[in-house]
């Protein structure tokens, strides 16, 4: 190694650049491999309502609509003529997207943007509830006869088991618990039949039209009780195992401390007074939500142009047309701010379309006119902007909201201004899909159909915003997912995903460190120590199963990442089970438990070995003679007999990477490790690794990252950073990404939310870790530093972004001739972290192992020569 620590703190290091440094393949962001289609939020942040615009300026309602897109699409024609050229944000801090579009003499830009106003508070109720299985809800779907109140016409849904709420209550209280159901849907008996459970009463089986009849409410009641005693009261209603319609629905639920049992007066809404909780499916907040669409048309023409704009509304919803308004879903607005001429409905087999056709405007030459359409939703609807200047004044105040909005910007900052611009926004694309649940903020993946909480993507965007100094919230949202620990001490939101036990430990344990908080960590031990020792009981499970492959190991589950069904014999669960018990691990051992961490380590040690020894028999080679350990256990005979085209190597691999890094599960000459990256680089396509998850030929954009710091762990700094670009050249031209995307000029392909913000989490993750990362007890600067953001003048700068050692802030400029970087560092907080190495190679050195020791106690002022 190449050290300078004994040097003067503004000693010159005198290095020579090799040609080769410059890199025959420049780094660029140029979003050469963008979706051909787009979805952007314009919602605020922590906003319920979350509007998306698409790649053509419309406004996207209604999600999931039949199939998986939106039931409600509202866009403005100008003139049929008119053609979209371009789409921009305002800036990537701005969810202001200003589509352009041409037609024959006229420019015209139209401006889609978000306006929130909170009304007044309803009173708090006695109880809360929070719903554990998801989000699904359809509005307007039940038709309740008689004297029924209309909030019970929406319902909760669930197509893969049981709804589940938990009400909050005092430990070991007992309250009466009502439920309301409303069959709509089908019309003979045996179609849905459901198991209701509420915790402390007896079980009750209802037929829902046997029991109750078609478009008939009924009330169910039990007499609960907080058996446990951990101040919860579970409430589920799953299917029974002989439905023959596998989804549950619920329409709403009370809990009262003390009533008089009257069915009619329940689902007429006359007890909802009476209740300490009243939970509606689908009940609408007290916001409102006007989204603006503002239209400029300018005539470039050499004379006066008359145009009809329309505004058009397609929906699955009821549309009811009004002399100057659309009325969508019984509730929402559609408006504009010019003169209507006409409205218009048209039914259509799919969806419902209605015109609405403004009076015809006169633009003189060289002169633009201006307009808005509004769409009115929100719980609370509020009749502004209302007029021209309404809206326009509405624009400049988004604007300025956005521009001053306390979101965590300027940790890092990078000479790139492609790389910086999706580094903004992938903050402010993570705090628009959060939501505040219970009073506490939780970090969703997206919009749509990931709008919920997921364990491991929640990890990673949890750990990208401690990064950039929001560990206060991060530590609300990791109190949130606790919320979701079972009195057994797992976590298993999704079906037999068992790895979320070993995420959940290393996301705790990351976060202490993150924010040096011993006494955080403390104080969530005891549920920790339970989920440690429930995957000490799934290994023994494992042991009981039909099969001897996984003895040991973990019982079959559920792998994701392009690999279905929940009963697989696989590793995901094993990598991350493993890894989460070595990061419980370390951190007993960081607050002075070293009898607790002795015991655990001798679990790990074991459960290691075990893995070891299945992953040598496991041990296959791809067609170029690639040493790999694949995903599954069983592949021939449990896959490939039923699927033969279907399986590839590199599927799932994802969890591999995640051992790799975070995981430091292997060191760093494994052969099980070069063998998997050299299999996965036989799959890269388009910059990065090609058919890794649901999509086969696909691209999983994120993958990028697992991919790109198992690559930087292993050393390879520069591979690392192409795929930081290969990344940002998967974004759309609005800085989000798509899940997962066919291959440029390949038919339309598509998977998973827009935006998705697991890959705005690793964007950042993967941009900050190429500058700063920490290794053992070191910090490791510059390991994945492009030579790109070394020319002349420009600067890359940390700061006080979190580190296991405290907030770093460091700063490189390169001199206008290019010829010195000046290097400036911060001291660390922390006193376990033995020096700061600083990595010279690639950017300041030919000799790629080159180094610069730092005493992480001092601050370090140093100028480091530089010749090209």
């Amino acid at each position: 190694m190449f050290r300078l620590a004994s040097l003067a703190a503004t000693a010159f290091v005198c290095l020579v650049v090799a040609p080769s440094m410059i890199a025959a393949e420049n780094l660029v962001v140029d979003f050469a491999y963008k979706p051909p289609q787009w979805r952007t939020a314009i919602c605020p942040p922590d906003d319920p309502h979350k509007t998306l615009v698409d790649e053509r300026g419309q406004l996207l309602y209604h999600y999931p609509g039949r199939g998986r897109w939106f039931g409600t699409h509202v866009a403005v024609e100008v003139t049929p003529e008119a053609k979209t050229v371009g789409q921009a944000l305002v800036s990537p801090r701005v969810a202001i997207i200003q589509t352009r579009l041409e037609a024959p003499d006229l420019a015209i830009v139209q401006e889609a943007f978000a306006l929130r106003d909170e009304g007044p508070r309803r009173p708090t109720p006695k109880y809360t509830a929070q719903r554990t299985d998801g989000s699904a809800v359809e509005r307007n779907w039940a038709k309740p006869a008689g004297e029924v109140t209309p909030k019970l016409s929406s319902i909760e849904l669930h197509g893969a088991g049981p709804i589940r709420h938990k009400i909050a209550v005092p430990p070991g209280a007992s309250v009466t618990v009502a439920l309301g159901l409303c069959e709509s849907w089908h019309d003979a008996p045996g179609k849905r039949v459901m198991d209701l459970r509420v915790e402390g009463a007896l079980a009750r089986r209802v037929d829902m039209i046997a029991d109750l009849g078609r478009h008939v409410a009924g009330a169910f009641w039990f007499d609960a009780k907080d058996a446990d005693g951990d101040g919860f009261i579970t409430l589920a209603v799953g299917p029974a195992k002989d439905s023959q319609d596998k989804n549950a629905i619920l329409n709403g639920f009370w809990v009262f401390d003390n009533v008089e049992k009257d069915d009619a007066a329940l689902v007429a809404g006359k007890l909802d007074g009476q209740a300490a909780l009243v939970h509606y499916a689908g009940q609408r907040d007290n916001l409102s939500r006007n989204d603006v669409i503002l239209v400029h048309v300018t005539n470039n023409g050499a004379e006066a142009k008359t145009i009809e704009p329309k505004v058009l509304v397609d929906s699955q919803r009821p549309l009811v047309t009004f002399d100057d308004h659309v009325q969508v879903d019984g509730h929402e607005l559609v408006v504009a701010t010019h003169p209507i001429a006409s409205v218009k409905k048209t039914d259509r087999p799919d969806a419902g379309q209605c015109v609405i056709a403004l009076a015809p405007i006169s633009i003189p030459a060289g002169q633009t006119a201006s307009f808005a359409a509004v769409y009115r939703g929100g719980g609370r609807i509020v009749r502004s902007p209302s007029t021209l200047a309404d809206a326009q004044k509405a624009r400049a105040e988004c604007q300025t909201f956005w521009e001053t909005v306390k979101l965590p910007y300027g940790r890092v900052t990078v000479p790139d201004q492609g790389i910086q611009a999706l580094l903004d926004s992938s903050i402010r694309n993570i705090w628009q899909a959060r939501e505040i649940k219970n009073g506490l903020p939780s970090f969703q993946v997206g919009a749509t159909c990931y709008r919920s909480l997921f364990v491991v993507d929640g990890a990673f965007i949890l750990e990208a915003a401690n990064l950039v100094g929001a560990g206060k919230d991060t530590r609300s949202g990791i109190e949130y997912m606790l919320t979701f620990q079972q009195d057994d001490g797992r976590f298993e939101i999704l079906p037999r995903y068992h790895k979320e036990n070993g995420i959940v430990l290393w996301t705790c344990v990351r976060h202490a460190m993150l924010t040096q908080d011993k006494d955080w960590l403390r104080s969530i031990w005891p549920k920790l120590k339970k989920t440690v020792g429930y995957i000490q009981h799934l290994r023994v499970l494992s042991r009981e199963d039909e099969t001897p492959l996984n003895d040991g190991l973990l019982p079959a589950g559920f792998p994701d990442g392009g690999i279905g069904w929940s009963n697989q014999y696989e590793y995901t669960n094993v990598y991350w089970n493993l890894l989460g018990l070595k990061a419980i691990i370390q951190a007993a051992h960081w607050l002075g438990q070293d009898s607790q961490a002795d015991a655990w380590q001798r679990e790990f040690d074991d459960f290691h070995a075990v893995f070891r020894k299945a992953a040598q028999r496991d041990l296959r080679h791809d067609i170029h003679g690639n040493a790999y350990l694949p995903i599954l256990m069983t592949i021939e005979d449990r896959v490939l007999k039923k699927s033969p085209g279907w399986y590839y190597p590199c599927k799932a691999q994802w969890a591999f990477c995640h051992g790799v890094y975070p995981g430091q599960l292997f060191e760093k000459n494994d052969p099980l490790v070069q063998g998997n990256l050299d299999m996965l680089a036989t799959y890269e396509k388009e910059g990065m690794v090609a058919t890794t998850g649901w999509l086969t030929d696909g691209i999983w954009n994120y993958f990028a990252s697992f991919y790109g710091h198992a690559l930087l762990w292993q050393g390879d700094g520069r591979a690392a950073a192409k795929q930081l670009y290969a990344l940002a050249n998967h974004a759309s031209p609005l800085l989000a990404w798509l899940e997962e995307q066919g291959y440029r000029g390949d038919a339309l392909s598509e998977n998973g939310d827009m935006p998705h913000n697991w890959a705005s989490a690793e964007f950042i993750r993967l941009a900050v870790h190429l500058l700063a990362l920490d290794r053992g007890d070191e910090m490791h600067l510059f390991e994945g530093l492009p030579v790109e953001w070394t020319q002349p003048g420009m600067t890359t700068r940390l700061d006080r972004v979190a580190t296991p050692f405290g907030e770093i802030t460091f700063q490189l400029t390169v001199s206008d001739d290019g010829k010195t970087a000046n290097l400036t560092v911060e001291p660390l907080a922390d006193p376990s972290c033995r020096r700061i190495v600083v990595h010279l190679g690639g950017w300041a050195s030919p000799d790629p192992q080159a180094t610069l020791a730092l005493d992480p106690r001092e601050k370090h002022e140093k100028t480091v020569p530089i010749e090209r």
